[in-house]
């Protein structure tokens, strides 16, 4: 890529945008090095202490990881979800985020994916989602949380939609850790019933089945949801009491 001349008026915005470019265009892949930032000075034009701030302004929206040593030095990362996911957990910490949000997003968007799923997914998608549900945790501790909430992470993969991907995923890292500090000891919020029947209407190719089954099984948690909202203090999506430790 031929890169342009800075105008100094906004330097690092301006070397972080080309910068940025270049990695959407696929120039640089992920896990491949940027040139260091005496190299990126001089083909800019511009200092170093420009570029570190534009390498660093890559970091924080999650496109590379800077590494030290002589090894070292600023590479692509794969895309993912975290950095929007970091700005929206620096949301719910200030108490914009509440669970009656979650849930709300929750409903619109997971049962439309699944409907995509039932549409797009491949034979792989289909294996790993089989395979994944016969291993069912044999206690109702943290690892039955993350193994239910995993399967609704496969079914956004299965989209073949990585924005629809990436959002299921952010709000299911808020549904995780709600229900991981805030979940009563007692109280079991899934059977097993439930994703095996809509993994059956995917397989089917049957998007209206998928859509509905998945949106009447989010139904079933909503009071959950709704009982959080009515307790819900300031301070955050997450409550202050500490996280209840279960022992499998």
């Amino acid at each position: 890529m031929t890169f342009k001349p800075i105008d100094k008026s906004r330097l690092f915005l301006q070397v972080s945008r080309q910068l940025r470019k270049s990695i959407f265009n696929g120039e640089y892949q992920p896990g491949q090095r940027l040139p260091n930032e005496r190299e990126l000075a001089e083909t800019f034009g511009t200092s170093r202490i420009i570029v570190r701030e534009a390498i660093w302004d890559l970091k924080k929206s999650g496109l590379v990881e800077v590494k030290r040593g002589a090894h070292g030095g600023a590479f692509v990362q794969e895309m993912s979800h975290d950095a929007v996911a970091s700005v929206m957990r620096d949301m719910a910490s200030l108490g914009k985020v509440r669970p009656a949000h979650i849930i709300e997003v929750r409903l619109l968007i997971e049962p439309a994916v699944a409907a995509l799923a039932a549409e797009r997914a491949g034979e792989e998608d289909l294996a790993k989602m089989s395979e994944y549900l016969e291993v069912v945790p044999k206690q109702r501790t943290d690892e039955y949380v993350r193994w239910q909430i995993g399967f609704h992470r496969m079914v956004g993969q299965a989209s073949q939609n990585p924005l629809f991907a990436m959002q299921v995923n952010i709000f299911l890292d808020f549904s995780e850790d709600m229900i991981l500090n805030l979940r009563q000891k007692d109280r079991v919020y899934h059977g097993t019933k439930a994703h095996p029947a809509i993994l059956e209407k995917i397989v089917q190719r049957d998007p209206e089945g998928a859509q509905r089954l998945l949106h009447d099984h989010l139904l079933e948690i909503k009071p959950v949801f709704d009982d959080w909202e009515k307790n819900f203090g300031n301070n955050g999506l997450v409550d202050s009491e500490p996280r209840r430790k279960e022992q499998a």
